[in-house]
């Protein structure tokens, strides 16, 4: 089925096509009312190298000295943080958006991202602040156990002030929802179409020849079977002529088969000719059959034309 015989269907089928068809559109406009949307608030936090190091190394400039240890120090602290006792703590003060920190992969420097999503503006940005004021005291927990003086900073680079709105989710929800729709839409009456008028397989036609009738079908032959070849037109025969009534007769011909022994008429002797049976000695056809029976030595009677 192509596609123009498709569309044709569709609209023979319209009594299906048009319903399903306005039952997509107000799925989709449904879902565009209906679904909530998703807002993001984020915020960064950076990770220092300790006060002494940075005096004795850099002139108390901590910006001058980071080290590969300092993103090892954001992994361990963005995993202490990112944990179910965590997530329970802060539902419990009602904060219930869904967050995730990560050490955003396009850096080199010990950065630490924590990200949060809700339906509600307010909810994201208040899980996203608490978050943050969390993030020093997992830092102070790690670093109790060590009785140095030198400990690791850590200060908040970058922070939301007003959580933005991600289309992303909504959208992916009611592209799902259109093409769900629109397969309906014309699958169903194509379904329909073929199960209440099956096709049925398409004859070849037969070309007419020049005289206006159909050319027989050709029959298809095994390897095996013997071909006839015919060639038209048929070669012109020779005109007919008549034997002459006092020329010799002719010396006998020899036999195409070989069996036999061929013999010459005794000169100055006629047989009868044997007339055919519509009593023309000459054929229509343009063939001399005026045959002349004679006897071979094998004693079977053999027709010789002139």
């Amino acid at each position: 089925m192509d596609l123009m015989e498709a569309v044709f269907v569709l609209a023979r089928r319209w009594t299906i096509t048009i319903p399903l068809l306005v039952l997509t559109i107000a799925a989709v406009t449904a879902g565009y009312l209906l679904l909530p949307w998703t807002y993001e608030s984020s915020g960064t936090v950076v990770f220092l190298t300790s006060r002494q190091i940075a005096e004795k190394n850099t002139g108390g400039n901590p910006y001058l000295a980071f080290d590969g240890s300092l993103s090892i120090t954001a992994e361990l602290v963005g995993r202490a943080v990112d944990d179910e006792l965590t997530a329970q703590d802060l539902a419990q003060h009602g904060l219930t958006g869904t967050y995730e920190t990560q050490i955003p992969p396009d850096s080199r420097a010990p950065l630490l991202k924590v990200t949060v999503t809700h339906s509600d503006p307010a909810m994201a940005q208040a899980t996203m602040e608490a978050i943050l004021k969390r993030i020093p005291a997992a830092l102070d927990d790690l670093q109790k156990t060590n009785s140095s003086i030198s400990q690791v900073r850590l200060s908040v680079l970058t922070k939301s002030k007003k959580p933005e709105r991600v289309a992303t989710s909504k959208i992916r929800s009611l592209v799902g929802v259109l093409a769900v729709g629109l397969m309906l839409t014309v699958g169903a009456p194509l379904i329909i179409e073929s199960i209440k008028n099956p096709r049925r397989p398409i004859q070849p036609k037969r070309a007419p020849d020049p005289n206006g009738e159909l050319a027989p079908k050709r029959l298809r032959l095994d390897d095996d079977a013997p071909t006839a070849v015919h060639v038209w037109p048929p070669a012109a025969a020779a005109p007919a002529r008549p034997p002459a009534s006092g020329s010799p007769p002719e010396p006998a011909r020899p036999r195409r088969d070989g069996q036999g022994s061929s013999r010459s008429r005794t000169r100055g002797t006629r047989r009868t000719p044997r007339a055919n049976p519509d009593g023309n000695p000459n054929a229509a056809d343009g063939r001399n059959d005026t045959a002349w029976p004679r006897e071979t030595d094998d004693g079977r009677n053999t027709r010789r034309y002139p």
